[in-house]
């Protein structure tokens, strides 16, 4: 069969990092109707890829490119403006900024309208997007009453009107909550069998993509492409490499590896694990269970706090105590409140009811340098907090403000650089990273200092498993040395690893306010409500005990 894509001896180079090429001779193929798992380390040029395959590049490229290609036999650079999109399209990482209008109905109809579709067949190519991912009832909506998983669903409309026959996605799942993610898998797996499309999937957590992909193609830090086959294969044969290039597997893997039966196949999924969970004891996944802390002092107090915007309420009858040690996980669905509480319990947005005391000060009244001494905040979108012109100067910028030698600002930045795998990159602009190194230099201003707390609003989104690891390491180092952790987060297995107390945020009021170990024990039935599902280990455990397998301690 003809390869519907051939790429062949692909470099790219951008002007600002003229000592090296981000992809460096990257060749395969796509046949029509496959897909592939494209996966690799943050910054390995995933996200460049993507605009060589779509067309974006060399045409807006600030650098080189060389080699070639191919969509459906002929060069991406002999498509005129506009027409390969009817070919790839892509739902980039941040759905947000694809939109340029107001109402679903008119975001859809903006991209059929700018190939001249006729007015007559447009109504009925945007009802049959809007059916294929579920958004018919919200035609008429206006965008920015959407939750984040519907915008990544109208995100993947606007290009299904336009019947591409390969679809790339970009982390789609990066930011939604985990009921949404796994919603918006089966979106993409029904849109698949109806339109038999191509699918190109760039993500970081596999879970839940595998059933999808018949092969993964996996790029190095270098950009080049090391293997290409199945992932099983990969995990086979290629796990030392996996674990240096800081690649995920699927996390049912990663949990099962250590105790896995070599003489069967590997679990990928929950499902597959279930077919053989009697080789496997629970007790295997109790040892991350975080021991009880008695707290003494409260830092921060919020009593019966409020807030609202537009004439929506957002937040209402919270009150909370975040008390010294702490390693507070805030969780919940897409809209349920937890950015916007954070953003209160930082001092960035005032409450309109209620009050909030850090040491027993009210909030408002500090001195805006002295809170910043005391509470570090990490913005969700980490480019909010950029304001220098290289990633040295970036981290090194409090430290400036505090007056301290040169000796000692460079002999800092470089040990958070090299904390955080920044250091190659010290001379770059910070809008020049990919999104998983951006998140990590956002942390790195905050961790820097040495404030009392540190809210974190997704710090892990974007990140490869190598990075991932080492953040929340600094994190943790940080927890023991007494700093107080809040952290916003949708992943779950971060929650069972590290969180001492768990917040769970429900249409703007708190749900829950326990220890995790209290929460896995809630129903599933109020977990769904939530938007929450159940830590990995836990969830491998319980298929074990279902299985009618003993609890014991493995030798």
């Amino acid at each position: 069969m003809m390869p519907f894509l051939q790429v062949n001896q692909l470099h790219v180079r951008y002007d600002f990092s003229s000592n090296r090429d981000t992809l460096n001779a990257v060749n395969f193929e796509l046949l029509e109707g496959e897909s592939i798992l494209l996966l690799g380390p943050s910054g390995c040029g995933k996200s460049t890829l993507t605009y060589c395959l779509n067309g974006l590049y060399p045409r807006e490229l600030d650098g080189e490119m060389q080699g070639d290609v191919i969509i459906n036999g002929k060069r991406t650079t002999d498509y005129r403006p506009g027409e390969l999109a009817q070919h790839v399209g892509v739902v980039f990482q941040d759905p947000e900024t694809q939109f340029c209008m107001l109402t679903v109905e008119d975001e859809v109809a903006f991209g059929l309208e700018n190939i001249r579709i006729p007015k007559m067949k447009i109504a009925k190519k945007i009802d049959d997007a809007l059916e294929l991912v579920g958004l018919m009832p919200f035609k008429k909506a206006t965008i920015s009453s959407l939750s984040g998983g519907q915008k990544q669903k109208l995100a993947l409309a606007c290009i299904l009107a336009l019947e591409p026959k390969l679809l790339i996605l970009d982390e789609p799942t990066a930011n939604l909550d985990p009921m949404a993610a796994m919603e918006l898998i089966e979106t993409i797996r029904s849109i698949k069998v109806q339109t038999g499309c191509s699918l190109i999937i760039i993500e970081h957590q596999l879970d839940g993509w595998t059933e999808l992909a018949e092969r993964c193609v996996l790029l190095n830090n270098d950009g080049t492409i090391f293997y290409d086959g199945p992932l099983r294969g990969a995990i086979n044969h290629k796990r030392p490499l996996l674990q240096k290039e800081g690649i995920w597997l699927p996390r049912v893997a990663n949990y099962v590896l250590p105790y896995h039966n070599k003489t069967l196949p590997i679990p990928l999924t929950l499902s597959a694990f279930a077919c053989q969970a009697e080789q496997y004891k629970p007790a295997y996944w109790d040892n991350n269970i975080m021991p009880k802390q008695t707290y003494k002092q409260a830092l921060l107090v919020a009593n019966q706090i409020a807030y609202s915007k537009r004439k929506k309420k957002i937040i209402q009858n919270v009150s909370i105590n975040i008390y010294h040690g702490d390693f507070v996980a805030i969780i919940g669905s897409n809209g349920s409140g937890k950015t916007t509480l954070s953003r209160l319990l930082a001092g960035i947005e005032q409450p309109s009811e209620g009050s909030i005391l850090l040491k027993n000060k009210q909030l408002a009244s500090w001195q805006e340098k002295e809170l910043r001494d005391n509470i570090g905040y990490v913005f969700q979108n980490p480019e909010h907090q950029f304001i220098t012109d290289s990633v040295f100067e970036e981290v090194a910028y409090s430290l400036r403000l505090k007056e301290l030698s040169d000796e000692v600002i460079k002999t800092k930045t470089m040990e958070m650089l090299d904390n955080c795998g920044l250091t190659n990159l010290k001379n770059h602009h910070p809008f020049h990273l990919s999104q998983g190194q951006k998140r990590r230099l956002s942390v790195a201003t905050m961790l820097i200092d040495n404030q009392a707390m540190l809210i974190l609003d997704e710090p892990t989104f974007g990140q490869d498993a190598l990075s991932n690891r080492e953040l929340m390491h600094l994190l943790s180092e940080r927890h023991k040395t007494g700093t107080t952790i809040v952290m916003i987060t949708h992943d779950m297995d971060l929650v069972y690893e590290h969180a001492t107390r768990v917040i769970v945020m429900n249409q703007g009021e708190i749900a829950v306010n326990c220890e995790p170990e209290h929460l896995w024990a809630k129903s599933e039935k109020l977990l769904q409500q939530w938007q929450l599902t159940l830590p990995t280990p836990i969830q491998l455990k319980r298929c074990c005990e279902r299985r009618g397998k003993n609890v014991s301690t493995p030798t």
